[in-house]
């Protein structure tokens, strides 16, 4: 892992943390949930450098962000 993997994880696991903090704290809303796992699959797939669970972090990251401004 280089240093702009290790940068783009810290990123992603603190944004994973505060949308998981909005979903339990805030109003149970499934927008939160579904940006929370993207943003945890999008750190666990540039620790491990998997392709596959980035794109599918960065879908759920932008399904939320659909959710939330959209409908």
């Amino acid at each position: 892992m280089n240093d702009n993997n290790k940068i783009f994880f810290v990123v992603a696991v603190v944004l994973a943390a505060i949308f998981l903090f909005d979903f339990i704290f805030y109003g149970m809303q499934l927008r939160n949930l579904a940006s929370a796992s993207g943003f945890a699959l999008l750190a666990y797939g540039s620790y491990k450098d998997e392709s596959i669970a980035s794109f599918l972090g960065a879908v759920l990251v932008s399904v939320g962000f659909v959710i939330k401004y959209f409908l």
